[in-house]
């Protein structure tokens, strides 16, 4: 398991005094309950899973606090897919400038519109997961 930046919310001076509870967990669960407190850097299971509650029904979720380790995945393989398209653009931006020169035969020309088409898809395709949970969720 990858561990993550501890990020704990910071006090606003709001102490929460209402309670719900208790809650009630399996063996396994509890154990798990406590891993991922420990993993995010809390003190006690108690504010992490309060933290997970408000942070479900205020709808703001943050790879740092993934409500699920498939999010947490597609998350990071959305990281270095974008890490490496950034990388692809740099040498697109390199070619570009050695083509401006006009010294480039213009089947050359021809392979960098395909290549720039192909970008174009692939940034479409890994925006559309996060456009239809969007769509869906109003």
């Amino acid at each position: 398991m990858h561990s993550v930046q501890p990020t704990i919310r910071r006090f606003t001076g709001d102490k929460r005094s209402e309670r719900i509870g208790p809650l009630r967990f399996t063996t396994g669960q509890l154990a798990q309950l406590e891993e991922a407190t420990a993993e995010h850097g809390y003190k006690g299971e108690g504010g992490f899973a309060a933290d997970v509650v408000v942070a479900f029904i205020t709808g703001r979720f943050t790879a740092n606090l993934p409500l699920s380790e498939d999010r947490r995945r597609t998350h990071h393989f959305r990281a270095q897919v974008l890490r490496e398209l950034n990388r692809i653009g740099v040498n697109v931006n390199q070619i570009t400038r050695a083509l401006n020169s006009d010294l480039t035969p213009p089947d050359v020309r021809d392979r960098l519109d395909e290549l720039h088409h192909l970008l174009e898809l692939i940034a479409e395709a890994l925006l559309e997961p996060t456009a239809s949970r969007k769509e869906q969720a109003a």
